[in-house]
């Protein structure tokens, strides 16, 4: 299991929704090995298309005793309500961008048992969940903010890049 960096196009593909009847894979065992290369890479969340994998799947936590697997997630409400945050992602190296995100949200998905969850999600876990989702809906961070910003924070990366080479 490896990453995938941007530009792959795979990043920007709405990925399928998983057949729970007949998944094509082991839920326990593909939240084990995402969870490894999420943590091994330092992160907070992980979604299929960031592996090639064509399956509305995520995995979020901080560590191995919270982290979540979410199939076929749902974002089903959300508040008007909103934060501003700064967002980095695996496969987009060094760049961080404020993003605009509701504060809380009211979500369903299937755990790794592929037992249906419905729960409401907020703050920083609500961050992290939606920059998941969007993923899976073949949308990426860059997407959400403008073209100025877009480009302020890849000069930034790149700066980085060349500092720490």
């Amino acid at each position: 299991m490896k990453l995938i960096y941007h530009p792959d196009e795979f990043l920007d593909k709405k990925v399928n929704e998983v057949d729970l009847l007949n998944p094509g894979f082991d839920p326990k065992e593909l939240k084990k090995q995402m969870v490894d290369l999420m943590l091994a890479s330092k992160g907070i969340g992980l979604s299929a298309n960031q592996i090639g994998l064509n399956a509305q799947v995520f995995v979020m936590g901080e560590n191995i005793d919270n982290a979540i697997i979410c199939i076929n997630p749902e974002v089903l409400q959300h508040t008007e309500e909103t934060v501003v945050d700064t967002e980095g992602c695996l496969s987009f190296p060094n760049i961080f961008v404020k993003v605009t995100r509701p504060k809380e949200i009211l979500v369903k998905y299937y755990n790794e048992d592929l037992k249906e969850i419905s729960t409401k999600v907020i703050g920083y876990s609500a961050k992290c969940f939606l920059h998941e989702w969007d993923h899976l809906q073949g949308v990426t961070f860059k997407d959400r903010v403008s073209k100025l910003k877009w480009d302020m924070a890849q000069k930034k990366a790149s700066k980085l890049r060349n500092t720490n080479a």
